[in-house]
């Protein structure tokens, strides 16, 4: 018999940063570059090895590729070389390959490299174009590197450029907000990533909240400039772009659609968590063990765990969620009967991605 065709998702874990911001809970580290140039090896070593075991019974065709981290473009374009030879080879024609970086980090020929092996995405983490913002949430980066690295971006025909903006500091006042979702209607953006601050378990401003940002945030639970939250706002002010989950604004990108509907997905890297056939695999968290051996944790997905997940991934964004997969039928009527939800043939759909999880637990 025929293997079959298995599409998948790519994600390859890049640890490595030159600094950590107080928000960040993201597995990154800043004492470990000396070792890029073998960790870059292993990636390609245990992406073939992960590559050659999914052959045995499938056909692989790889839909999209996204390279994140921690900061990728602190690693030499060089170095990245070999790691795209590993997957080109399976990679749909014309597919996403998204690579992140920051505006300090960037060069027109590390740039140029990129677009060369193939990268026709970037994600700049931008976060915001306030000088008192950006130093409260630890960046490195500055207002006239990021026009240099937009710039930059736009002469090596890196064209697909998606930027994060983070909101909801206690610096956050609707003429700071306006001012900043101005300034990026006016950029040559097809995407936006926006993202209210959050104190994520493993950051220090997680540790430090309760002395420090907990008081403030108490300003952002409720209305902001006459919206139901700052979320709202935000979005409010965004309307150029197709608000098409719950963060993300523009151009859909092909990698997070591909998650959102509950594709296979392959990780590789120190931390990098991968999902086929609902089996779940992540890899150590450590670079010095990721470093030892080809090795991934599994986690066999119960029908629960898959249920939930497909009410939380569909209800907060543009995928929606089929009817029969709905487990509570008299809820699912009465939601929509309050149009809370509405309905498209055989799928319905939240009307405010910023109530997705309620509207999931509330169907589960």
């Amino acid at each position: 018999m025929d293997n079959e065709i298995l599409e998948v998702g790519l994600y390859l874990h890049i640890p490595f940063c030159d600094s950590k911001c107080g928000y960040c809970a993201f597995n990154s580290k800043t004492d470990k570059n000396h070792l890029k140039s073998i960790y870059m090896q292993k990636i390609s070593e245990y992406l073939e090895d992960k590559l050659k075991s999914l052959q045995e019974n499938n056909l692989i065709k790889i839909i999209s590729v996204y390279i994140g981290g921690g900061t990728p473009s602190v690693v030499e374009s060089h170095l990245y070389n070999d790691v795209f030879d590993r997957f080109l080879p399976f990679l749909e024609e014309n597919a996403e390959i998204t690579i992140e970086a920051n505006p300090n980090h960037l060069s027109f020929d590390w740039l140029y490299d990129m677009r060369s092996l193939g990268v026709n995405r970037l994600s700049l983490g931008v976060q915001s174009f306030d000088s008192q913002k950006l130093a409260f949430l630890e960046r490195e980066h500055n207002n006239k590197n990021t026009w240099i690295a937009i710039d930059a971006i736009q002469k090596a025909g890196i064209n697909n450029l998606s930027i994060d903006l983070i909101y909801g500091t206690p610096l956050c006042t609707e003429s700071l907000l306006e001012k900043e979702l101005k300034i990026v209607l006016d950029l040559p953006l097809t995407h936006l990533s926006a993202y209210h601050l959050s104190f994520e378990p493993g950051s220090r401003f997680y540790k430090e909240k309760e002395q420090v940002y907990m008081e403030s945030q108490k300003y952002f639970e409720g209305e902001f400039g006459g919206f139901l939250s700052i979320g709202h706002f935000v979005a409010a002010h965004l309307e150029k772009f197709l608000h098409y989950e719950v963060s993300n604004y523009g151009r859909i990108s092909a990698h997070n659609l591909h998650y959102w509907k509950g594709g296979d997905y392959i990780g590789i890297g120190a931390g990098a968590v991968g999902c086929i056939n609902d089996v779940r695999t992540s890899m150590p968290n450590s670079i010095e063990r990721f470093l030892e051996k080809f090795s991934e944790q599994k986690e066999v997905l119960t029908t629960k765990d898959k249920e939930l997940e497909h009410l939380f991934l569909g209800f907060r964004s543009c995928v929606g969620v089929e009817v029969n997969k709905i487990p509570n039928p008299k809820n699912l009527a009465l939601l929509l009967g309050e149009k809370v939800l509405y309905q498209k043939d055989n799928r319905v759909y939240a009307k405010d991605y910023f109530l997705g999880d309620e509207i999931a637990l509330f169907l589960s």
